[in-house]
Formats: structure tokens, sequence, C-alpha cells
């Protein structure tokens, strides 16, 4: 009889090659009992060390050893030296900057916080301590027992996984996300904004969500928007000198402050307790040139149109005379902004583009801002500070584009005078000029409180057929102040440690043990290693688009679009890496009984699962198009675009889809398209799906986990259950065994029922199972034994045709 020996997880070492393990313990002994004198002589070897396994060479070795840490160091080298040039201007050593907004553990450092940007550093620190972690994991996983390397596999990524989700959800340190107050402060934004206004003769009250018209958007910023911005400066009692302003109290929640009043520079430098503050507001512009072309009417005669065709608007001098002289009649200077913008480093960065419902790229900073240069009240001079003319928001103009409300807030009802008289300025005049095509909002809340800080963005859309077009509004929440990284980070340490790992375990055990034996269960790993490395890349980002410090008469608040957009990629980022950190424990379900049987059933249902996949989204493609094409002109927003087609119909699985809408725009065609879209996906399609999911399970559902801690313990957990006071197995047990042995004789996989179940069989099984094997050997001897018979007359036979008879050979007996 072979002796086969059982098959080894490289994952989780949880396996055995170790033949005796499956054989009883006396049949082991007669085994060991065979072996050379040679082999009887050498040295015995410490349990805990033998890893019995087949040895790999020392070119093997060396290199499962240095190529993973080369590669993590080349990693965070590359990567490094990119992100310093990029956004440092120093690949090397990094850079140092100030950033807005002061640090409420020091208030006394007024209006900046010094930020580190050193990339380098930070990934050669991560990169070595994953290298020294991965060194410590090669050791177990080649020179310790399977089940020592089991145990150590598992607890450390059980230990991994905690320290990741640990910090994740302290709420400070990796992400503010997950503070307890995190969403309340959100919400809290979004009810402020999205309150509904009726202006003047409205019959109905609207929200942001339904503004179709300029109008509307004027009706915008007089109630919902007017109160989020005065929230902070009107609720406080006011004063009418600088000594009682020292002295007064906020009288409303949420949005109230204790500010700390400087006559000296007659503003605002200290902020006290704060459930939350609004800190600023900007509005842009981005305008795009005109450029008159000639389309022939309906005539024939050629009519001279302005087209949207050009670039938009970036220079100062690309503003029109008519414009400027335009905006100075009503007491506005306007200027245009690019826009790149200069960062915390000094270096130039260009603002990532806001993406709109059309899928147009806008600029993210820039555009036409405007400034109110009404005489006296906001536009002041002071010869000894500045030895120019400038313009100060200090009373709540609007300067360069923004509100600044902390500095107006010692003076809320000047404030909201200037505001309200602004805001009528603008909606009966040119605040949207004809040639603007997006209107953006941006609001920057502080909670100094629990240290976070949102950027709120409400955008509008101006379509060339005259349609207003409100984006969903967007709250993003970061840390208050704006912090460094540390130079150890442990999501990143995290990223090259399995990284290091995933190239040994490829170096050692072969490509192909790698993705056969392990199956597709490794693509979480690598997902992981791709999600934990752009988290840091993010990171980095997030820390280089930080705008400057800017002084009074060169301020900017129209740049921290990109901030908050690189912010909500980060978040994304960090919650794919959880998941897929989390998933990759399904690998060590293979040793553990029942959940098996569905770790393996995903990884063999992988492939075709896919391949099907794929055909649904053709499918649902195709229908898209359909959809989109026929009903692309109706009231039905289901199906204006492709992608919002194909999203529309993915969701009409659910049972999500506008059906009234569609057979009331085509009651024939639009019934026969639907009815054929449900059967082919939903029924045809997706029947299949579940078909060849049951048929993955049923194909490994015969698979036992294999050998291991769990599986042993299980196994003595069962021997005593199934005992007798005695120590005999009880007729329950015995029954069980043998059905169990049957079991394991039709799946043709003797070895998994060796290591788990025969080792508890009782003596008389053992007795019957040797007799069985004596019959076999039985019957195979007399079948040698015939077949040298029916030789010996054979060879007999053609003798005596060659010698006419004379040599005849010995019968058999």
């Amino acid at each position: 009889m072979e002796k086969r020996g059982g098959a080894v997880d490289w994952k989780t070492g949880m396996g055995d090659l170790d033949v005796d393990d499956h054989l009883p313990a006396h049949l082991a002994d007669h085994q060991g009992a065979e072996e050379s004198p040679a082999a009887r002589t050498s040295p015995q070897v410490p349990w805990l060390l033998n890893s019995k396994r087949p040895a790999i060479t020392r070119a093997r070795c060396c290199a499962a050893i240095g190529v993973p840490i080369g590669v993590v160091f080349v990693v965070a080298i590359v990567t490094g030296l990119s992100i310093n040039h990029v956004y440092t201007g120093d690949a090397w050593n990094g850079g140092r900057g100030q950033v807005p907004f002061p640090d409420p553990d020091n208030l006394d450092v007024q209006g900046s916080t010094e930020i580190t940007l050193n990339a380098l550093v930070q990934g050669s620190v991560c990169a070595a301590v994953a290298s020294g972690m991965a060194l410590v994991r090669f050791g177990f996983r080649n020179y310790t027992h399977p089940r020592v390397y089991g145990v150590f596999s598992f607890v450390s990524y059980v230990i991994l996984l905690l320290v990741l989700l640990y910090q994740v959800y302290d709420g400070t340190d990796v992400t503010v996300l997950t503070n307890s107050q995190a969403n309340a402060f959100a919400n809290q934004i979004y009810n402020f904004l999205g309150g509904t206004f009726n202006w003047e003769d409205a019959k109905f009250a609207t929200t942001f969500r339904d503004i179709v018209q300029v109008s509307d958007f004027w009706a915008f910023m007089r109630g919902p928007f007017h109160d989020f911005l005065l929230g902070s400066a009107l609720n406080r009692l006011s004063a009418s000198d600088s000594a009682e302003r020292t002295t007064r109290i906020p009288i409303n929640a949420p949005a109230m402050t204790n500010v700390q009043f400087n006559a000296v520079n007659d503003h605002n430098t200290r902020l006290g307790m704060v459930p939350w503050i609004v800190s600023y507001c900007n509005m842009r512009q981005v305008v795009r040139q005109p450029e008159v072309i000639d389309v022939p009417s309906l005539l024939g005669t050629q009519i001279g149109v302005e087209a949207f065709t050009g670039e938009f608007v970036e220079e100062q001098a690309q503003v029109s005379p008519v414009l400027s002289q335009l905006y100075a009649s009503q007491n506005f200077s306007v200027h245009a902004l690019p826009r790149s913008f200069t960062n915390a480093f000094g270096q130039s960065v260009d603002a990532w583009d806001v993406v709109g419902t059309t899928r147009i790229g806008y600029p993210g900073a820039g555009g036409l801002v405007l400034t109110d240069t009404t005489y006296p009240k906001c536009y002041t001079f002071n010869a000894t500070i500045y030895s120019v003319d400038y313009v100060e928001g200090s009373h709540g103009c609007i300067y360069r584009g923004s509100w600044i409300a902390e500095w107006a807030g010692y003076n809320g009802t000047q404030f909201e005078q200037i505001y309200e008289r602004e805001i009528q300025t603008l909606s009966t005049g040119v605040g949207v000029d004809a040639d603007t095509v997006l209107v953006q909002l941006g609001c920057n809340v502080l909670n100094t409180l629990e240290k976070i800080q949102a950027y709120t963005f409400y955008t509008v859309e101006l379509m060339p057929s005259g349609q207003v077009v409100p984006m969903e509004p967007t709250v993003i929440l970061a840390q208050y102040p704006f912090t460094s990284q540390d130079d150890v980070w442990f999501p990143l340490i995290l990223g090259f440690y399995i990284l290091c790992e995933e190239l040994q375990d490829v170096i050692v055990g072969g490509w192909k043990d790698y993705f056969l034996h392990a199956g597709w269960l490794n693509l979480f790993d690598w997902m992981t290693v791709f999600m934990l490395f752009m988290l840091w890349v993010f990171g980095a980002i997030y820390q280089g688009v930080i705008p400057e410090l800017n002084i009074p008469w060169q301020m900017r608040t129209d740049t921290f679009w990109t901030l908050a957009l690189v912010q909500s990629y980060w978040q994304t980022l960090l919650g794919l890496a959880c998941f897929c950190m989390v998933t990759k424990g399904l690998k060590y379900t293979k040793n553990v009984p029942i959940m098996c049987g569905i770790g393996n059933t995903f990884s063999h249902a992988m492939v075709p699962v896919g391949v099907l996949l794929l055909v649904i989204f053709f499918l649902l493609f195709g229908f898209a198009i359909v959809f989109q094409i026929k009903f692309s002109t109706t009231q039905m927003n289901s199906f204006n675009s492709l992608g919002t087609s194909l999203f529309s119909v993915f969701r009409g699985l659910m049972g999500e889809i506008d059906t009234d809408g569609i057979f009331g725009a085509s009651p024939i065609f639009g019934a026969l398209l639907f009815c054929l879209y449900v059967t082919v996906v939903l029924f045809v399609a997706f029947t299949i799906l579940i078909a060849l999911i049951c048929e993955s399970f049923s194909a490994v559902m015969h698979q036992c986990p294999e050998k291991g801690v769990v599986v042993s313990f299980i196994a003595w957990y069962q021997g005593i259950k199934h005992q007798t006071d005695d120590g005999s197995p009880t007729k329950e047990r015995q029954d069980e065994d043998l059905g169990v042995e049957l079991q394991l004789r039709e799946a043709h996989n003797p070895v998994y029922g060796d290591a788990t179940e025969l080792q508890d069989v009782s003596n008389e099984r053992e007795v019957l199972w040797r007799q069985e094997m004596q019959i076999e050997l039985r019957e195979q001897g007399l079948q040698l034994k015939a077949m040298a018979r029916q030789l010996h007359q054979l060879q007999e036979f053609m003798c005596r045709q060659s010698d006419g008879g004379r040599n005849a050979f010995p019968p058999v007996g």
C-alpha cells in the first residue's frame, strides 16, 4: 500500500507532511523500526523545531530573504522621493511649512501650525520595521513545526488586524471619521444648509436640491446660507465699546463662540471654547470665455451667437473691462484667480477638478471672486502697517470672494447688515455673469472641542440651456489642526509586511503552489497591500496640498477643494483597506470544520462566477444603452446619461426602477423592453449564478479541514465525548467512525480521514482493517501465481515449437 502525505497549506502552516501522524500508533512504531541504521542513529530534533518540510536550497533561501526586503525598500524610496520632489521641492530632505489655523492646545501661537513632510524617511522607516517582522515570520515558517507556525500566523494576523482597527476607530490617530461626534457634526451642517427657503411671492418652500434657476440660488443665499454664515456672529450679545466686548457671552447653541477681542488690531485673535464656529465662507464663479460663431438659421441666414468653446478664465487680463466697470458701478471689484496655488511648502500645485453632473471637469480653484469696495464700511487704509491701500474684510464685507466670519464676530449686527446689502446688490445686478458656468460656495467649520474641521461645498452648474443644476452637497471631515504623520506609521508597516509575506510564499513554494493550492483568496492579500500603500500616498498628498498661510491682502480661501477631495479619496481607500484586511481571514477557515467549506466555495467559485458576472455586465451595459437612447428626453432622470442609465438598470435588479415612467413614456415598447430585461438578466442570468455557486459548494463539500491545532482539539474533544467510563468507544461512536470511513473512501481522500478520525478508532476497527488488508494481499498473491503459471505455459509452448519438444520446463507448483 502506498503511503500518502497530507497537503500543506503554505499560507497558514496548519497542514502536516508527516505520514506517521496519519497511522495508528503501533503501525507508526513498526514503520519507524524499518528505517536504516543511519537514520536511527541521527540526532533527534526537538518537536518545536521539526519543520517536517523539504529542505530548500541555499539560493532560494537567500532569495526569499533578500528579494522581499529589496522590493519594499525600492518601493518606499522611489515613492518617497517622488512625493518629496513634487510637493516640497527637496526630494531628499522634504520640507517644513506653516499651515492656517491655530493649534487649540496652544492658542498663544496665533494663526498657524507647523507641519513637516518627508515621505522618504517615513517610507524607509516603515520598510525597515516591516522587513524585521518578515524575517521573524520566515524563521517561524521554515524552521519550526507546522503547528507552531500555524499558531504564530493566526495570532499575528489577529494582532495586526486589531491594532489597525483600534487606530482607525480611536477617532484621533488615523481618521476622525470614527469619532463619536463626527456624524452629528456633519448632519448639523447638512441641516443648517439644507433648510427650506421661501422668498417673496414663492408659493412653496424649497431646499438647495430644488434650485432650478438663478433666483432660487439667491433665495438660498438669503435663507439657509445667511443663517449658517452669521450664526456664530449673531448668537452673541453685542456691545457698544471694546471694553464691554471682552466680557460678552454666547447666547444660542450650537454655533456659539467665546472670542477674546484684541482692541489693537480690531479683530478676533483668540478662539475660546467653541462647540463649533464658521471660520470663513467663499464664493467663486467659474467662467468660460465666450466665442462668437456663425450658425445658419432655418431660412439660411448666418446668425452670430456666443458659444462656450473657449478656455476657463484664469488670468487677471482676461477679465473684460466691461465686466469690471459693471461691477465697479455697484461698488465691487472683480479678480480672476488662477487654478494653481502655493502650498504650505512653497510649491505651486494645480488644483484638482470639480466634476459636474455632466462629467465636465471644472477648475477646483480660481475663477472670478468679488471684493466689496464700499467706503468707508469696507475700504480702509493704514499706512503704518501696510504701505498701500488695501481692502480688509474685518467688518464682514466679502473680500477676495470670502466672508471671514471669525473676523466679523465682534459685531454681528453690522456683519448681517453688510451681508444682506451685498446679496441684494448681487441678486438684482450682475451677481452671476452670463458667461458663468459654475458657482461654488465653500465653508470651513471648526469644532475645537472634538478637534474636527469640516469642509463644506454647495455647488451649482449653469447649463448653456439656462437650467441651473445643483450638485450633491459635500461635507468632508478632517483633523483639526493640521498635523504631520509619524515616521512610524502602522498602516504602511502592515502593507509592507504583507507584501514581504506574499513574495516569500511565491519564492519558496513556487508560483504553482502559490496560485493553485492557496487559491484565489491570495487576491485579498494583494488588494490589501495596494490599498494600504495608496493610503500612505494619499496621506502624503493631503499634506502636500494644504494651502500656504496667506497675508491678509493676498488671502485665498478658494483653494481648499483639492484638500477636501484628497481627504475624500483617502477615506475611500481606508474603508477598502479595512475590508480587504478583514476578508484576508478567510484563509484561516481552511483549518476550521464547517467554515472550511465556505472558504473553499469562495475560492472554487471565483473564476466561473467572475466570468458570469462579466457576461451579466455586458447584458446590463446593452440594456443601459437601449434605455438611455429611448428615454433620455423624457422627464425621468434615471436615464439622462449612459452612466446614470447603467446604474439605474443595476438598481432595477433590486426592483428600484421607474416602471410607471417607462410605461407612461412608451406603453408598448417600454413594457416589452422591461419584461425582456427582467427575464434575461434577473431570471436567467442570476439563476445560472446560483447554480454555479451550488456546483462549487458540492465540489468542495467533501474536503475536510487540514490537520492542525483546531482540528486536533476538536478530535480530542469528540474522543472524550464519545468514551465510556472505562475508556472504550460507545456504540454511537463506532457507528460514526464507520460512516466517516465510508465517506472518506467515496471521496478518494483517505489522508484527511487518517489525520482527523482514524486515530480515535477502536482496536476492534483496527483489527478489522488489518484483516481486510490481509485478504486483499492474499487475493493479489493468488492473481500473481496464476499469471506466472500462464507465462510458464506460454514459454514452454514456444520452446517446443523451436526445438521439436526436446526441452521442457518444470511445472509451476
